[in-house]
């Protein structure tokens, strides 16, 4: 199957696990159980964490439609599950049951998973002669099936425990971000959303990067998420994540990788970090950015590095990222300032509707930018205030 033609797949059960029992039994109906199910076996395999001192034990997972039924048996060992095999449980004696649709809604649903009744379980773990088995056999088993279980839904870890888990740097040490994250993007975590990361990480080292990316892909459990590089990176790809080869630093480039992937609800730039870059990805990919959706720019320390095109020295130069985001925010009072002749507005005065900027780190928020300024006849100079308020006054008497 292709990137794209997966990417559809994936995008089409998400989108029915959060509409109407009729448009998911359609889709059911539609792909059929042996398309569906390799699916969620494979997010169930990552988002399940077993413990780091289990020993190898099965698991069996059957998946039922209608009168259709698929089982997988999945191996996990020393804390990750290494592998899902499609073929009979045999004389696996833990066993977990789905009904198809109860299972799309577990992972992919939008809301918190149902904590019971939404699936069948066997523990029927027995030793050979068919004695009770041993201690360590029996919390193997228990470790084991509660991990598969866990990842048969979402639980709700937060960004601070996600980022420690998938080491990236965006908490802990060198930056503390995924707090305001989980205060600017934690209305999105329950959406069907595209993010596009620019920097995947890693730098040109093989197998090096895509930490934050997996962070994502947990966190935004309904989500696709794109990382873009100018790298190849796509040994990291995986269902619901995915690399792209482009650089920054070219708007046609940027503009190929959303007609492809997008339109993008979240956009990350953290990429090269020069100014330079950082205001030609945003000039050309945030009047791409869905409305209502975040454009976010990390790493502001790079406006007083001249490694980067910023300039040692404050307050910062034109042309830098914080100059850019001092500008911003004026732009966002555009319809208050004081125009000579005709003005017409930038797109971006017109789009940044909110503007968030913290230690290192700016937020971006897109929506329509006209309210409408403060009506003309509401006095701005003090002898206009000084003169209305006589007028009051003289009424008052």
């Amino acid at each position: 199957m292709s990137a794209t033609h997966e990417i559809e797949t994936v995008e089409r059960i998400i989108l029915a696990a959060g509409s109407s029992a009729a448009s998911l039994a359609e889709l059911t109906t539609e792909l059929g159980l042996a398309r569906i199910a390799p699916v969620l076996i494979e997010e169930i395999l990552f988002r399940a964490e077993p413990a780091p001192d289990i020993e190898p034990t099965e698991v069996a997972v059957q998946i039922t439609h209608g009168v259709e039924t698929v089982d997988f048996v999945l191996k996990l060992q020393s804390g990750e599950l290494i592998k899902a095999e499609q073929r009979p449980v045999g004389d696996v004696s833990l066993r977990i049951g789905y009904e198809l649709t109860d299972l799309i809604a577990e992972l992919f649903g939008p809301g918190a998973p149902r904590a019971v009744g939404a699936r069948s379980a066997n523990f029927l773990r027995t030793t050979t002669s068919g004695s009770m088995p041993g201690p360590s056999e029996l919390s193997d088993g228990f470790q084991a099936i509660s991990a598969v279980v866990a990842g048969c839904g979402h639980r709700r870890p937060d960004l601070d425990q996600l980022a420690s888990h998938y080491r990236t740097d965006k908490w802990g040490g060198l930056h503390w971000f995924t707090p305001l994250y989980e205060r600017h993007l934690g209305e999105f975590r329950d959406r069907p959303v595209r993010i596009l990361e620019i920097g995947v990480g890693g730098y040109n080292f093989d197998g090096g990067g895509g930490e934050s990316l997996k962070m994502w892909k947990r966190y935004f459990h309904r989500g696709l998420v794109f990382g873009m590089d100018v790298f190849d990176k796509s040994f990291l790809d995986q269902q619901r994540l995915y690399t792209v080869r482009a650089d920054q630093s070219k708007p046609e480039e940027l503009a190929a990788v959303d007609d492809e992937y997008g339109p993008f609800d979240i956009i990350i730039d953290d990429g090269s970090h020069i100014n330079g870059h950082v205001r030609t990805s945003l000039e050309t990919l945030f009047p791409r950015l869905r409305g209502g959706g975040v454009y976010v720019i990390e790493d502001l320390w790079t406006t007083y590095a001249p490694g980067f095109g910023g300039q040692a020295q404050a307050p910062a130069a034109p042309g830098t990222t914080v100059s850019l985001l001092k500008n911003l925010l004026e732009g966002v009072q555009h319809e208050e300032q004081p125009h000579a002749g005709s003005y017409e507005p930038s797109y971006l005065e017109r789009n940044v509707v909110g503007l968030h900027v913290y230690h290192n780190i700016a937020f971006l928020e897109k929506g329509v930018n006209a309210e409408g300024g403060v009506p003309a006849w509401v006095p701005r100079s003090l002898d206009d205030i000084l003169h209305l308020a006589d007028v009051n006054s003289a009424e008052d008497k």
